[in-house]
């Protein structure tokens, strides 16, 4: 049975009926008589005066419906360039995943399908605050992006197919909070935390190129901390800039919880993997985990192939020794060591089941075009 997960917010459609439509019909600057026929002989004589814009260049002020989520826009750069007001969504499917936004305007729907089945395969990206100094760096997680295009489908409230192309995707959310609400149904993973860092190495991957560059995995990224919803176990992910500009994602319990090399003045530390080149195994660890795998087995979810676990959960070994972070921000540096030691904790000291043996989830009704969230 398709599981799928909803944003369960309220939404206040749109008085409108029908998304705004863009008159080119002239208005006068001046006065009602003012007709198109008069438009030449009206900017010339006022034009020895001062300069008037065109009024057919001028559009109403769209400035969306009230209640909207987030918007993305369709058909950009072009002259049939729309913006799409998105209400309450939901992640639907399991063969083939995709999110179901409800629209502004009639109970138009957008789908967007989703490049893999496997939901910790999908990294929404944020970009690094630097990119927007004079806002706060946690206002950057309403900007949404993927590395790759996606296929958006659009369609009217009368079935009519108003866009089907592979775009790239970007979501600009209304708060903050809607975005890591978003983040974590897509990826089945809550969004703990998230910290702006200057560069992330390893010992196959330097800090610093031939020439002193500075290079590592990534550069001048977000890095994220995650906590799996069905295992609570938790993982940092940070997109590899430097090398196949692809997402690397690391599950905390593979790592010591002791940080190694702290130095609190360059804002660096190092994460050492168990059992690599002097690194301490952690054998309660390893039990536990052996103890949670053939628990999941037994309740009949594979974990090496199960879309609901993801690869992450199968048994993986990193071929690094370590991990180096520089973070960019004092206040990141000081909470990410308070956040991972609660993390690493957690994980190490979790040995329950995360739900019963054969659990299983009814899917939440899908949003159909002209009826309410809450209706189904």
């Amino acid at each position: 049975m398709a599981a799928s997960s909803s944003s369960g917010s309220s939404f206040t459609s749109s008085s409108l009926g029908r998304p705004p439509t863009y008159s080119r019909s002239y208005v006068s600057p001046v006065d009602s008589t003012w007709t198109q026929t008069s438009e030449i002989s009206t900017i010339s004589a006022t034009s020895t005066s001062e300069s008037v814009v065109p009024a057919a260049s001028l559009r109403p002020l769209d400035l969306g419906p009230p209640g909207y989520t987030a918007t993305i826009t369709l058909f950009q750069d072009t002259p049939d360039e729309r913006t799409v007001y998105l209400g309450p969504w939901e992640v639907v499917g399991s063969e083939q995943r995709r999110i179901r936004w409800q629209c502004s305007y009639q109970s138009e729907l957008l789908e967007h399908f989703l490049p893999s089945d496997i939901p910790s395969d999908v990294h929404p990206h944020t970009l690094h605050s630097r990119h927007r100094q004079f806002n706060d760096p946690p206002d950057m997680e309403r900007f949404l992006s993927f590395n790759e295009p996606h296929r958006i489908r659009y369609t009217s409230g009368e079935g009519i197919c108003i866009h089907d192309q592979y775009i790239q995707v970007r979501y600009e959310f209304t708060t903050v909070e809607a975005s890591i609400q978003f983040q974590g149904d897509l990826r089945r993973k809550d969004l703990v935390d998230f910290y702006d860092v200057d560069v992330v190495w390893s010992n196959l991957q330097s800090r610093t190129d031939s020439f002193g560059k500075v290079k590592g995995i990534g550069a001048i990224q977000r890095l994220k901390l995650w906590r799996d919803r069905y295992t609570t176990f938790h993982s940092l992910s940070v997109l590899a800039n430097k090398t196949d500009n692809q997402y690397r994602e690391y599950d905390i319990h593979h790592f010591d919880g002791e940080l190694r090399n702290r130095d609190d003045r360059a804002k660096t530390l190092r994460l050492n993997v168990h059992g690599r080149r002097g690194s301490v195994p952690d054998e309660t660890s390893s039990r536990r985990t052996f103890r949670i795998r053939q628990r999941v087995r037994s309740a009949g979810q594979a974990s090496a192939a199960s879309p609901e676990l993801g690869p992450s959960y199968a048994t993986t070994t990193l071929d690094i020794r370590y991990l180096s972070i520089q973070f960019t921000h004092k206040r990141d540096y000081k909470r990410f060591i308070e956040t991972w030691a609660f993390a690493h904790s957690s994980d190490r000291e979790f040995n329950g089941v995360p739900f019963p043996p054969n659990h299983f989830e009814l899917p939440s009704p899908e949003i159909q075009p002209g009826r309410d969230a809450d209706t189904g």
